[in-house]
């Protein structure tokens, strides 16, 4: 019998590669292994039922009562603890009748409880993080007892996926990690600060729902992550008044809807417009939405419209998009010249938006704008969706001067995920292409100036973080490199606040 399981499950393993592109990797994870549950059980039936005659179980008439079923505890040196992991799952843990006791699964009335004991008293579990995360490792850092034929073929699986993981011992390094990274970020404030959700309102998306979208308060929830930075962005359209004016109107409707989607859903979340505001959000434990612009375009052809956007709650605005606007120009090839920056007037946008306290967002425009921006800014900038030129040579990222600016100037860089800016081609990317940007910025400008800002629903997304519910993911990695507690709460939320709030601060000193 327990050949035959092997068999299934090393099948089950092997059969996970990389081709499960388009679908996160949880999915891919939870779909491989419900297959080989629904296989492993049907195999361990027989067996399941002869333990149960042996035992005197009285399953049935139990389970026809609604009573908890029992599950088999191997003799080893963890079985009490294991004992407690079934209470707590809601089952009765008995005693295993014999050796070689196959797979039991515990099930109540309402639920099947998706974990399995092996005779070995190993535990294998479906998780969001990795392709096997031991609950009890997870919840009670249970040791790895020894070797058996199981985890040796788990081993061999485990070495031809592409997860960065090569053995079962790894794993259970992983699982643990796991749970540190969890125990941080739901201590902390975090924040993901550019998400295009609302460009997908047409399709029914929303904050509160679970769709297609990569975001929103659910796979927040998952993720453990506490606030976002939702955009209202517009295309580039001709810089004559009647176009500007109507660009304008147009971003105002948009950032209505923004605030009217976060409104349906009073109990999960709110606007917030200042960091204080986010963080009282947070310890009531509501979701908190920030809003900006992408491209200045919609900020119309009258600076004073600023005054309009700030009290909306707009906090920042990118300047520009993939064209020249009558901003700047872009850093784009669609742009005209990338060494030239602010026009006239750009420059007074960038004076009322110290006035107003709106960050300054460099993510799009020409190298010649952000040299001008940090010249001319009195608060510091921000750029709020880019990555490290060194690193891969897209117009879209910042090269090492700029992040030594950039700190300089006391601003952050906020680390994308879209997998044609972090390299080519996209179906290869993975979570570790986003950290070697990652880690660069941190090299170069300090851990002070860098954070996070996905662009998730805009392009970002890569395999091992396709969404909110996959942004714990980044902390695991942040651990893993050797990041302490501290710098991972500046790099989810404390560096982005504190330029935020210094921004604000200058306006409401002038």
């Amino acid at each position: 019998m327990k050949g035959g399981f092997l068999s299934v499950f090393a099948a089950a393993v092997l059969s996970l590669t990389a081709a499960g592109q388009g679908v996160s990797y949880p999915e891919v994870v939870r779909k491989t292994f419900e297959r080989a549950d629904r296989e492993i059980l049907r195999r361990t039936q027989n067996d399941s039922q002869r333990n149960e005659n042996r035992l005197n179980d009285n399953r049935r008439s139990e389970s026809e009562k609604g009573l908890r079923l029992r599950v088999a505890i191997p003799d080893c040196e963890k079985a009490e603890v294991l004992r407690e992991m079934v209470r707590i799952w809601g089952g009765e843990p008995v005693d295993m009748p014999q050796e070689g006791c196959s797979v039991i699964a515990l099930r109540t009335a309402s639920r099947t409880w998706d974990g399995a004991l092996m005779p070995d008293d190993w535990v294998r579990a479906d998780n969001e993080y990795s392709i096997i995360v031991y609950k009890t490792i997870t919840d009670w850092n249970i040791p790895y007892l020894g070797v058996s034929p199981l985890t040796k073929t788990i081993d061999q699986g485990l070495k031809r996926l592409p997860c960065g993981i090569s053995s079962i011992e790894e794993l259970m390094r992983k699982a643990r990690t796991y749970r540190k990274a969890v125990s941080i970020m739901d201590g902390i404030f975090s924040i993901d600060t550019h998400c295009d959700l609302p460009e997908n309102y047409p399709k029914g998306w929303s904050v509160g729902t679970r769709t297609v979208s990569q975001a929103g308060v659910a796979k927040m929830d998952e993720g453990h992550l506490a606030s976002q930075v939702l955009v209202s962005f517009l295309w580039q359209g001709p810089n004559d008044e009647a176009s500007l004016g109507r660009a304008f109107e147009k971003n105002l409707a948009q950032i209505r809807k923004i605030r009217e989607d976060i409104g349906k859903y009073p109990a999960l979340c709110a606007q917030a417009k200042t960091p204080a505001e986010a963080d009282s959000l947070w310890k009531a434990g509501k979701k908190a939405f920030m809003i900006a612009v992408e491209n200045g375009y919609g900020i119309g052809k009258d600076i004073r419209n600023l005054k309009t956007l700030k009290d909306l709650g707009v906090v920042y605005i990118s300047l520009s998009h993939f064209r020249d606007n009558a901003i700047c120009n872009t850093s784009s090839r669609h742009g005209s010249d990338p060494s030239k920056g602010l026009t006239q007037v750009g420059k007074e946008v960038v004076k009322e938006m110290n006035r107003q306290g709106i960050l300054i967002d460099l993510s799009h425009p020409s190298p010649g704008t952000f040299w001008d921006c940090v010249s001319l800014s009195e608060a510091p900038v921000i750029c709020s969706h880019s990555g490290a030129k060194a690193i891969y040579g897209h117009d879209r990222g910042l090269d090492d001067k700029q992040l030594k600016a950039l700190a300089e100037n006391g601003g952050v860089i906020q680390v994308y995920s879209v997998p044609e800016y972090l390299g080519r081609p996209r179906s290869t990317m993975t979570i570790d292409d986003m950290m070697e940007h990652f880690n660069h910025c941190v090299e170069v400008a300090g851990a002070e100036h860098v954070g996070i800002g996905s662009d998730f629903d805009g392009g970002g997304g890569v395999w091992g973080c396709n969404g909110d519910n996959d942004l714990i993911n980044l902390t695991v990695k942040m651990l893993e490199h050797g990041y302490t507690p501290e710098q991972i709460r500046g790099f989810w939320g404390g560096n982005f606040m504190r330029v935020l709030s210094e921004a604000q601060a200058i306006a409401n000193r002038d």
